[in-house]
């Protein structure tokens, strides 16, 4: 047995055994529906038949497919004619040899050496099949990758949301405590009591103290500000709230004397 070893960078070492070297072998290019039929075609079974015609204007071979791979559909739901004329057909040059190689684990077997190169094309008595086979892939090949599909069911869709477990945790109690503290309106004689009792202990109140008493909205408290309150604009008791001279609790002689005492 003979061997040459072979030596390839990055590729694993491996032996060329070359004893049936001097085999000669057919190249046969066949088209691409016939090698999707030839995958088709179960281990050790009949893929087609070669047949040979010799007349007088020279020696006519013919190949059918097997008719019941013809017959198969394939996964474009396709079928493929069955009677083919083969023609022989030139190798690359007259100096240049087509070697057939088979790689195994360990080692490398050539198999042969190619002498004929044969084409497959489909015969006269099949073109109607072909063409309704080449009218379907062109119809296939128009269709668009992206088809629109309609759903009948209901389908809940949800947003995706980027908010972390601890995020989510804290969101809840920060709503929770929200809820809690919700200002809710009372109606406007008790609202209108918390306000003068509140006069009562201070003469001058802001408007963010008074929220906190009365914990009333700002908007519904700012109505009773503007009918029994005055706002003070200059020191020194500038932004806050002070009674309407009807509302107060103390006369002006206090009040005169409050502010002496002040001076």
């Amino acid at each position: 047995m003979s061997g040459i070893y072979v030596e390839q960078p990055d590729i694993k070492d491996k032996h060329v055994y070359t004893e049936r070297a001097g085999t000669g072998l057919w190249l046969v290019k066949v088209p691409k529906y016939v090698s999707d039929r030839l995958k088709m075609c179960d281990e050790g079974g009949q893929f087609g038949v070669i047949k040979t015609n010799r007349t007088a204007a020279g020696t006519k071979i013919s190949f059918d497919i097997d008719q019941n791979l013809c017959d198969k559909v394939s996964d474009d739901k396709s079928q493929c004619p069955s009677n083919h004329d083969m023609r022989l057909g030139t190798l690359a040059g007259p100096n240049r040899a087509l070697a057939v190689y088979s790689e195994g684990e360990e080692v490398i077997h050539m198999e042969g050496v190619i002498k004929t190169r044969f084409d497959v094309y489909q015969n006269q008595n099949s073109s109607r099949s072909y063409l309704s086979l080449k009218r379907f892939e062109a119809e296939r090949k128009a269709m668009p990758e992206r088809t629109i599909k309609f759903n009948t069911k209901t389908v809940n869709a949800f947003k995706p949301s980027n908010v972390s477990q601890k995020q989510l945790y804290t969101t809840k109690a920060q709503r929770e405590e929200k809820s809690a503290n919700k200002r809710i309106r009372l109606d406007r004689a008790t609202v209108e009591n918390m306000i003068l009792k509140a006069f009562k202990k201070n003469q001058y109140i802001s408007q963010k103290n008074l929220l906190s008493i009365t914990g009333q909205p700002e908007n519904y408290l700012k109505e009773f500000l503007g009918e029994m309150c005055v706002y003070n604009n200059k020191a020194p008791h500038k932004n806050t709230w002070e009674l309407k001279p009807e509302y107060r609790h103390y006369d002006q002689t206090s009040e005169a004397s409050k502010d002496m005492e002040t001076d």
